[in-house]
């Protein structure tokens, strides 16, 4: 009698092995070129800018903090942009402009109004200073929460800005300092405080506010648009604090207009809705 002993399966060769390539592979960061990094990096350079304004604070020189800010919102104006030509948008993008956005125009510009005025009023300086940061933070996690899920936008919000833009915002908390070295004026640390309260208060607030993002521009408007940029940037080189003080009583002004826009707006909408349902 011959007893035949069982064979084992024989083992699949290189199966371990291919699976750790698998893995390998799957877990690989893929080459991206550098247009697809150019947002990235101009959005990190938007954030040192606004840290060093806090710097620049710190050595009490207001002029250059100021600067620091105003070139933070232009480059944060501009990745964006370039994403979107590019066609490089992405999530990561994204959240990284948003943390840059509550450090540049939350962050700094109400650690250079500390220092500048605010450190008077003791620790209701600072108290202001905490409700701008987190008003901002507000801000911003809204806009995020409605970029996502259009739902959560109001009718209104794709016509008009729902509370005041971050950047918008920073140089509104900005404007007692700008003021002031504009005109021969003072304001008291109490009077900065009221502003940067109500400024907050106007970013979580669903204000209507002017977006230049959302105005209805076409290709008319093409040169007339560029022309009033150069002549902006003229006036910044040639006189920067009363450029940036009309600037702002001008973005002022056009909260009594935008309100009215949005009544009309409003009504428009509920007289189509009105007529839709009969």
């Amino acid at each position: 009698m011959v007893i035949r002993r069982k064979e084992q399966p024989a083992k699949k060769k290189g199966l371990l092995k291919g699976r750790f390539r698998k893995n390998l592979a799957e877990r690989r960061v893929k080459a991206e070129p550098f247009t697809a990094l150019l947002p990235h990096i101009i959005t990190v350079t938007a954030l040192c800018s606004g840290l060093t304004g806090i710097r620049y604070a710190l050595l009490q020189n207001w002029e250059n903090a100021i600067f620091a800010i105003l070139l933070a919102a232009f480059l944060d104006g501009v990745d964006g942009r370039l994403a979107r030509m590019l066609g490089t948008s992405s999530h990561f993008g994204a959240e990284l402009d948003s943390f840059a956005d509550v450090i540049n125009f939350g962050v700094a510009p109400a650690l250079i109004m500390y220092f500048y005025s605010l450190h008077s009023l003791g620790n209701p300086g600072w108290a202001v200073v905490l409700f701008f940061c987190v008003c901002m933070i507000l801000r911003l996690a809204r806009f995020n929460v409605m970029a996502y899920d259009e739902s959560k936008m109001p009718i209104w919000g794709k016509h008009f800005s729902v509370g005041a833009p971050a950047p918008a915002a920073a140089l509104l908390s900005l404007s007692p300092l700008i003021f002031e070295l504009t005109f021969p004026i003072l304001f008291s640390g109490i009077g900065v405080a009221l502003i940067m309260v109500a400024v907050g208060g106007l970013m979580v607030g669903r204000v209507p506010t002017l977006s230049l993002k959302k105005l209805p521009l076409s290709q008319q408007h093409a040169i007339p648009v560029v022309l009033v940029v150069v002549v902006l940037l003229g006036c910044l080189y040639s006189e920067p604090y009363l450029t940036l003080s009309a600037t702002i009583c001008l973005y002022t002004a056009t909260f009594p207009w935008v309100y009215l826009e949005y009544r009309r707006f409003v009504k428009d909408h509920q007289h189509d809705t009105d007529e839709g349902s009969v």
